[in-house]
């Protein structure tokens, strides 16, 4: 007699069905790569950088590099009218204002009357010298500590005196440790001071010295 089959049992568990990690899913798509950046990119990253890097180029053309820290190219900086504006400034000034005749190479960049301690008249003309330095000379009726205080950046030491073109000078250290070298002339005094080395101060000083009073109107 052939085996007859029984009956499935209803109640028996199903077979499991594949795990969902076995199906295949789509083709990822491969990823990007920062290495091979296309002309296009490239062509637009150099068309932002070129503007900034010919900006930092202009900027840095009236610098150039010293051991001793960055100078400044006076033949590139603007200039200003020294004769006209000191001219001007005597014309309203009451008393004598005078004009140095300072190098070829220095370079007058500002004058302004701005008043002194006590309310002083004053006349200052700044020159950037050859030598990418800066000199400032202030003609004032003020008083000479008040006025050195004001202009060097605190009280002043050191008081030594100087002869130059033969008139008396004395030479202070300011409170920003820059020099400052005074005179009094006529019932004005003058005061040279700036980060400029002694030869330019001696300079300054006896073009200054020697000048004679500009017409006043």
């Amino acid at each position: 007699m052939g085996r007859v089959s029984q009956p499935s049992d209803p109640s028996s568990p199903a077979p499991p069905e594949p795990a969902a990690t076995d199906r295949p899913g789509p083709a990822k798509e491969p990823a990007r790569t920062t290495l091979g950046a296309r002309p296009r990119d490239m062509l637009i990253s150099m068309l932002i950088l070129l503007p900034i890097i010919g900006l930092l180029a202009f900027l840095g053309r009236g610098c150039s590099f010293s051991p001793g820290g960055p100078t400044v190219d006076p033949s590139r900086l603007p200039g200003i009218d020294a004769h006209g504006a000191l001219s001007a400034a005597a014309r309203a000034t009451p008393f004598a204002v005078r004009e140095p005749v300072v190098p070829a190479g220095w370079r007058a960049n500002a004058v302004d009357q701005r008043p002194a301690p006590g309310g002083a008249k004053a006349v200052r003309i700044g020159w950037v010298t050859d030598g990418g330095r800066y000199l400032r000379l202030v003609q004032s009726t003020a008083e000479e500590a008040a006025l050195v205080t004001a202009e060097a950046g605190g009280p002043p030491t050191g008081a030594g005196p100087l002869s130059v073109a033969g008139a008396p000078w004395v030479a202070y250290t300011g409170g920003n440790g820059e020099q400052a070298w005074t005179r009094r002339e006529d019932g004005v005094q003058l005061v040279v001071t700036g980060d400029g080395v002694p030869a330019e101060f001696r300079t300054l000083a006896e073009a200054v010295s020697v000048a004679k009073p500009l017409p006043r109107g």
